[in-house]
């Protein structure tokens, strides 16, 4: 119960004011803090979830598409400057990153381990891309932040990175002892 509490009013604080306007006002914060606790409070959720849905592995692959389809959506510079621009879609822009967070943490456990992994990279070569994007350019790519704060968010993004190949490299290697030695049919 005190879980659920914590998850809803850390929600709360990030998607409303006055934390939202002051997390909206910067690329980087948007980008590197509001953007990914949303998709990691999406994933965490669905453990508090009283809601149990039974997803079949066949319809995994498309869960993890859906997911993945949600973040890249936020990464266009139209829907990111809709989604500072209009209240409206800022709230759709953070609750879609939440059911993308939920539905990624669902799809990927009924996946085999390969694919999950796949996945993991693709998500951090698409946040790779994005930051050297953002960081390379010489043109506003966002009209609703400067080229300044583009560049910037861009070179952090590019560090950011290789802390998550990190963490996927641990969790890797936790998921693999957790599994235990194989044994061999011989």
């Amino acid at each position: 119960m005190i879980r659920r509490l914590f998850w809803a009013l850390t929600v709360a604080l990030l998607m409303f004011p006055p934390l939202d306007p002051y997390l909206d006002d910067s690329m980087s914060r948007l980008m590197l803090i509001q953007f990914p606790l949303l998709f990691i409070l999406g994933a965490v959720g669905v453990r508090f979830s009283p809601l149990r849905l039974s997803w079949g592995p066949g319809n995994a692959l498309g869960l993890l598409i859906l997911g993945w389809g949600g973040v890249l959506f936020w990464m266009v510079p139209r829907s990111l400057d809709l989604a500072v621009a209009q209240e409206g879609i800022d709230f759709l822009a953070h609750l879609s990153l939440l059911i993308s967070g939920a539905v990624l943490a669902l799809s990927l456990p009924l996946l085999a381990f390969p694919v999950q992994i796949a996945a993991a990279i693709y998500g951090i070569a698409m946040w790779s891309m994005y930051g050297l994007i953002l960081s390379q350019t010489s043109v506003q790519v966002c009209a609703s932040f400067s080229l300044e704060q583009q560049q910037a968010t861009g070179v952090a993004m590019l560090w950011a990175a290789p802390v998550f190949l990190m963490f996927l490299v641990f969790w890797t290697g936790v998921l693999l002892v957790r599994q235990g030695p194989r044994r061999s049919s011989d």
